[in-house]
C-alpha cells in the first residue's frame, strides 16, 4: 500500500479510543510514514475526531427535552405492516436500489478505470524518475532496450511512437515488473505492464480515463494481455489530447 492509497483508506476510518486499531489500519498508518504531509493530514483528522467525540460525550440533554421526546415516541400510534404501506414500499425500493448498486459495482467494474492501474500510476508519481536510466530515443523504438533489461512485451500505440523517451526503467509494483518511460516534452509518462497479475480486465483496445490526484490524470487500455497507460500532469482533457485516434 502506497501513502496515497493509505490516506484514502484512513479518510473513511473513525478511530475508536477504546479499541486497538485493526491490522489494516496499522498497516495504512505505517505506509503513511513515507509521506510526512499525508501523515500530518491524517493526524489532524484523528485529532478532530477525538475532539468531536469529547464534545458530544460531554453534551447534556435537558431533562425536559428528554421527557418530551420520550412522551412523543410513546404517543405514536402502532402500525400494522401491510405490503402496500408507503414505509414498506420505500424500504423495498431502497433495498432494490442497494442490490442494483452492488451489481453495478461488481459487474460494471471491468468497464471503469481499474483501481490497480490507479495504484500503479501513484507509484510512478512517487518514484519521480529516481530509478530511471537515460534513453534519448523515440518511445516506440525501445522495445529491445526493455528486453535487455528483462521486460518482454513493451509496446506503444502507433500514434505515440514518435514521442521522445528521455529516460526509462522498470519498477517493481506488487512484486511485478512495470515498464516506465518519461516523456518530459509532454509532461507525461508511458507505462506498460501485464494485465493478469494485477487482475485488470478491460474491453480490448478501449481507453479508460481518470483523475489520479489533484495534479495528474491517466488513460489506460488493454490489448493482447498488456496494459498501456498514459500518465500526465494536468486535467483529464490534457491526457485525452494524447489519445488521438488509436487503431483497435
Amino acid at each position: 500500500m502506497n501513502p496515497r492509497s493509505a490516506r484514502r483508506f484512513l479518510a473513511t476510518h473513525l478511530e475508536d479510543a477504546n479499541e486497538d486499531p485493526p491490522a489494516p489500519v496499522r498497516n495504512a498508518v505505517k505506509a503513511l510514514a513515507g509521506s510526512p504531509d499525508l501523515l500530518a493530514g491524517y493526524e489532524n483528522q484523528a485529532a478532530l475526531d477525538r475532539q468531536a467525540r469529547r464534545i458530544l460525550a460531554e453534551a447534556q440533554i435537558p431533562d425536559a427535552v428528554e421527557h418530551s421526546l420520550a412522551a412523543a415516541v410513546e404517543a405514536l400510534p402502532a402500525r400494522k405492516l401491510h405490503p402496500r404501506d408507503p414505509a414498506i414500499l420505500a424500504a423495498g425500493i431502497g433495498f432494490l436500489l442497494l442490490v442494483a448498486l452492488m451489481v453495478w459495482n461488481f459487474l460494471g467494474r471491468p468497464a471503469s478505470f481499474p483501481p490497480d492501474a490507479a495504484e500503479i500510476a501513484e507509484a510512478v508519481i512517487d518514484a519521480d524518475g529516481e530509478s530511471f536510466d537515460p534513453v534519448g530515443e523515440p518511445a516506440g523504438k525501445i522495445d529491445d532496450w526493455f528486453l535487455m533489461k528483462g521486460f518482454d512485451g513493451y509496446k506503444v500505440p502507433e500514434h505515440l511512437e514518435a514521442h521522445l523517451a528521455e529516460s526509462g526503467g522498470i519498477l517493481k509494483i506488487q512484486n511485478h515488473p512495470v515498464a516506465v518511460v518519461s516523456v518530459p516534452r509532454r509532461d507525461a509518462h508511458f507505462i506498460v505492464f501485464e494485465a493478469a497479475p494485477f487482475g485488470i480486465r478491460l474491453p480490448e483496445g478501449e481507453w479508460r480515463t481518470a483523475r489520479i490526484d489533484e495534479r495528474h490524470a491517466a488513460a489506460v487500455r488493454q490489448k493482447d494481455g498488456m496494459c498501456f497507460m498514459i500518465l500526465r500532469k494536468g486535467s483529464l482533457a490534457s491526457v485525452q489530447d494524447l489519445l488521438g485516434t488509436v487503431p483497435r
